[in-house]
């Protein structure tokens, strides 16, 4: 395969009638627009191995028993004993290393959190960081491994993910477990980066999920932050259109909060209520956010409340009502609008050309661990087995021509509704 570059077809005229049961994602039906035809050329992808190398190996050994129950499908969170820890070459010592998550504790491959003593050095293309306590990710319920990749890259494009992230083999007693992902932790990168005093994780129904403060954040003033937190739902019954918008942009960076909800419908995700970490930025004086988990991309429709959100949305460019505060932005006409001016910024954002670029950067990543033999056939035991290079060319290939159309189709949309 070395240099040779593949395509599902060649360059592309498409014609799409809005409000015409033109289905882009296979159960999906854009009716939200007036019957405009859309002439598109879209360029097709260039996926070859760019010569890659597998960038980040982390090994350790770990005694029979204590590898048997990291094997075991319990759902239960284990620590994991080791005798031997070698990170891109670099022999370091644990202070703790454990299995982490929820639904990924049910399949064979866990993901874990890690705990140094020093700091292990990773790298992601040109990009080196160093880190003491990092999540490492099994992608066990990621298709192809290339979902949270994706999204992380074009997050990056629209300024709205600041983590490192890489590929990554994990090997336990010689044996390799497959393909995963080193991500840096959010509240490290928020109060490291930010110097932010509070963290919290927005469970479902806007109640605080996690926690964490600062070292140097007082009593009174993590009490504060979360008094603003739940201000930013109490405020919902209070007011409405530009005097809500205002009091909501005195607590959270709204315009960076709207383009995630944005970024959320374009890719579809199916999960991503209680995928959002909110931190205080000291620097505007607000919460900002930090998005988390992409495993569940190009769905159908949200997994919780179809019904009602439904209902809600009505013909309008938004995916998820789970939330009250995204529910008040689509039902309130100026919250809205202002919405609607932030995806189409981040579709303006995201160009054709930045679309090509990140999903070739996918492609030729993953490329160096597919074409090991051992690495890829541990795809088995996870929720979508048998990954091959070939399902992977053509699933990039075509969602990459789904949403180059899509991007076409919501800004002649958007253009249309806030006129």
């Amino acid at each position: 395969m070395g240099g040779e570059s593949y395509s599902n077809s060649t360059d592309m005229n498409l014609n799409l009638k809005l409000f015409c049961s033109v289905s882009l994602f296979s159960t999906i039906l854009i009716s939200n627009s007036i019957c405009q035809p859309i002439q598109k050329s879209i360029d097709t992808l260039r996926l070859n191995d760019s010569d890659r190398k597998v960038e980040n190996t982390i090994s350790f050994n770990s005694i029979y028993s204590n590898y048997e129950k990291i094997l075991a499908i319990t759902g239960e969170k284990i620590s994991v004993a080791t005798t031997l820890l070698v990170i891109n070459g670099d022999t370091l010592d644990p202070v703790a290393i454990s299995t982490r998550g929820q639904s990924s504790l049910s399949f064979r491959r866990k993901s874990f959190t890690f705990d140094l003593k020093s700091k292990a050095l990773f790298r992601h293309g040109a990009r080196a960081e160093s880190f003491k306590k990092f999540y490492l990710l099994s992608l066990s319920m990621d298709r192809n491994y290339s979902s949270n990749r994706l999204a992380f890259e074009m997050m990056e494009d629209i300024r709205l993910f600041p983590l490192f992230y890489s590929f990554c083999e994990l090997r336990i007693n010689g044996q390799s477990e497959g393909i995963y992902m080193i991500v840096e932790r959010p509240e490290d990168w928020a109060m490291k980066m930010k110097k932010s005093p509070l963290l919290i994780r927005r469970g479902y129904n806007h109640a605080i999920d996690k926690i964490k403060t600062g070292i140097a954040a007082t009593g009174e003033e993590a009490k504060k932050d979360r008094e603003n937190f739940n201000l930013i739902y109490k405020s919902l019954n209070k007011y409405n259109g530009e005097e809500l918008y205002k009091v909501l942009s005195d607590l959270l960076d709204m315009e960076t909060y709207m383009k995630w909800i944005g970024f959320n419908f374009f890719v579809k995700n199916g999960d991503y209520t209680d995928e959002v970490f909110f931190y205080v930025d000291r620097s505007i004086n607000k919460f900002n956010i930090i998005p988390w988990d992409y495993d569940d991309l190009f769905v159908a429709a949200p997994h919780e409340g179809a019904v009602l959100n439904k209902k809600l949305r009505a013909d309008k460019l938004f995916f998820s009502t789970e939330d009250l505060l995204d529910k008040k932005i689509v039902s309130d006409p100026y919250l809205y609008r202002q919405y609607l001016l932030q995806l189409r910024d981040l579709l303006s954002q995201l160009s054709p050309e930045i679309l090509k670029k990140d999903f070739e950067n996918t492609y030729a990543e993953l490329y160096p661990y597919y074409s090991n033999k051992e690495i890829i056939s541990k795809s088995a035991w996870d929720l979508y087995p048998g990954a091959t290079l070939a399902k992977l060319r053509e699933e990039l290939s075509t969602l990459y021509i789904k949403l180059s159309i899509y991007r076409e189709v919501y800004l002649k949309d958007i253009d249309n509704k806030i006129k």
